[in-house]
């Protein structure tokens, strides 16, 4: 529709939600849009805004009965929370003060007026900042403790001007909670447009009026001139002094009075095209209870709790009884958890021997953990018990029976205190592919793979747990041979014993490379794995099965085990190949 309907002036539906079961609350906000109806005289729409005003103060429960009775013009837009020296005290800027050096509330936005030519400056209150542990991520404030959560937000205009913060309402909670506080927020809402023709609208006449405590609406129309001048009679007045005397060069006037000024008044009618101009506007207060726990602030219980399979019979217990050093239980994980947890932002993983690693949605929370011979996930279960209750679910989702016994490496280092002198393939391809890099800068001055700005993310991708299906076991070779033989520097290899005699591939490159060290044969042995891999990055290109039959093999993958074992021995082949590359290199130049 090209005309504001009148329902759009009523603003029923803005009418009949609640700020407080909004998922974001305004601390302070001053927003202006435009109409979203076109404008223009062939629309009939001449001009028009929507005005969406907010301001919030925090109150302490023994100060509630008093902040009922405040309304828009007592903690609205007008009340700009600042510092203040009186004679015998002084009030920080976050204290709101009804009467002077009377302490009712707290303020948790403040703007700065530094002068003519600056703009106004919107400062977030520090406290906030640092009890909810938040860091300024351009316009947002992200909490990195929970994955990086968009916790505020700053909402700018379009010329970049700071217009105001929102807030997420459980993270508010949260906060209100810890200190003991109820937020009382304060909102004006207006939808007006000047119409040349405004009949549709029923109320023009008599407006429209709602009010209730707290809640008050109206809407009226009136004439006006297309300019948005109001039309009819005006009265003016001029007055002006008589004692003026230009060539006084330090003049000095006493009081006004009757003598030494004078003044006229006049009327006259203001006349133009009438159109008519129609507001709708909403003036509302409402409470933003704190919330019943503090978790994040205060670190209080939750109200709820998470539970876990802790035997064969399937027997839960809630985290709240796991949450002992002397449980003496493990937990059962299908691998898929870690990928969940790798998807948060700020994630990550570290082995520590073949079997064993920690893996963390942030890192303040590294859980132990272990792979058993079936590949499933051990955790000690008070290191997931101890867990914020947010990681918790993700670590939940993926619970199950408990089946192949405890990862045995998990045992030795947790309970015989013995951890195993291994290392994982995941850590070997890596430690193996720098050692041949710099072995090769050593010996032939440049280095044999090419690095990039895709390097450390492509790496963290190389791990077995990928492989929780058939496609993303052939993805995770898509991502070694992106490691591998995607990052050869064929002119570095060229540069080392001269070109071949035809254009080759990477790893045919690097066939040619060996094949003056060892026999072609044996060159061709050394790079099976790395074949076998690379011609497994098209498996999801839907390759006959054959072809990828015949990848595995050369890579030596063992088909009847589980795909997380089979990623596993991927891996290792690779790192075993560059390992034997690396030493056929260096005895070839003694």
């Amino acid at each position: 529709m090209s005309i504001p309907p009148q329902e759009w002036f009523e603003m029923r539906e803005i009418r009949r939600r609640r700020i407080a079961n909004g998922v974001w609350i305004p601390l302070r906000l001053a927003q202006t849009t435009q109409l979203p109806f076109a404008c223009g005289p062939e629309t009939g729409v001449l001009s028009g805004e929507e005005l969406y005003f907010a301001n919030s103060v925090a109150f302490p429960e023994a100060s509630r009965a008093r902040a009922e009775e405040l309304g828009w013009m007592d903690i609205g837009l007008i009340h700009s929370a600042g510092p203040y020296a009186f004679k015998d005290s002084y009030k920080p800027c976050e204290v709101y003060q009804r009467d002077d050096e009377e302490d009712l509330g707290v303020s948790f936005v403040f703007d700065q007026h530094v002068g003519a030519g600056h703009p106004t400056v919107w400062h977030l209150s520090q406290d906030l900042i640092m009890a909810l542990g938040l860091i300024r991520e351009g316009p947002t404030w992200v909490r990195p403790q929970e994955g990086y959560i968009d916790v505020v937000r700053e909402v700018h205009n379009d010329k970049g001007e700071m217009k105001g913060f929102l807030i997420r309402s459980d993270f508010l909670r949260d906060y209100l909670a810890a200190r003991r506080l109820a937020l009382r927020v304060a909102v004006y809402r207006q939808r007006t447009a000047t119409l040349l023709d405004a009949s549709h609208i029923s109320w023009v006449e008599t407006g429209l009026a709602d009010e209730q405590r707290h809640d008050r609406f109206q809407a009226r129309a009136f004439p006006t001139s297309a300019d948005g001048s109001l039309l009819g009679g005006v009265a003016v007045f001029e007055a002006w002094r008589t004692d003026v005397d230009e060539g006084d060069e330090v003049p000095v006037f006493p009081r006004e009075n009757d003598d030494n000024t004078d003044g006229r008044s006049y009327q006259f009618e203001r006349k133009g095209e009438t159109v008519t101009r129609v507001d709708g506007e909403l003036w509302r207060e409402e409470w933003i209870e704190p919330a019943p726990r503090s978790l994040r602030v205060r670190g209080d219980e939750p109200e709820t709790d998470i539970d876990f399979i802790i035997d064969g019979a399937g027997v839960r217990e809630p985290s709240r009884k796991l949450n002992d050093e002397d449980i003496g239980r493990y937990l059962w994980f299908n691998p898929r958890v870690v990928p969940a947890l790798a998807g948060v932002r700020g994630a990550g993983m570290e082995w520590y021997t073949e079997d064993t690693g920690s893996v963390w949605c942030s890192p303040d929370y590294p859980v132990h953990f272990g792979v058993n011979q079936l590949g499933l996930i051990n955790v000690y279960a008070c290191d997931v018990a101890r867990l914020p209750q947010w990681q918790q679910r993700i670590w939940a989702a993926h619970n199950i029976l408990p089946d192949g016994g405890v990862s045995s490496e998990l045992l030795a280092a947790q309970m015989r205190s013995r951890p195993a002198d291994t290392d994982a393939p995941e850590m070997t391809l890596i430690s193996e592919m720098s050692a041949l890099d710099e072995d090769f800068a050593r010996i032939y001055g440049v280095p044999i793979f090419r690095h990039h700005d895709a390097t450390s993310e492509i790496a963290s991708k190389v791990h077995r747990f990928r492989a929780v299906d058939e496609q993303n076991l052939l993805a995770l070779a898509k991502d070694i041979a992106r490691l591998t033989a995607d990052r050869l520097d064929v002119t570095a290899m060229y540069k080392a014993v001269g070109k071949p005699d035809r254009t080759l591939g990477s790893l045919k490159s690097l066939e040619w490379l060996l094949g003056h060290f060892v026999s072609a044969d044996q060159a061709r042995t050394l790079l099976t794995p790395l074949v076998g891999i690379y011609e497994l990055r098209l498996g999801d290109a839907h390759l006959p099965q054959s072809e990828i039959a015949q990848a595995f093999a050369l890579v030596g993958l063992d088909r009847s085990a589980g795909l997380i074992q089979q990623a596993k021995a991927m891996i290792d082949a690779a790192a075993a190949a560059f390992a034997a590359i690396r030493t056929t290199l260096n005895t070839g130049q003694r």
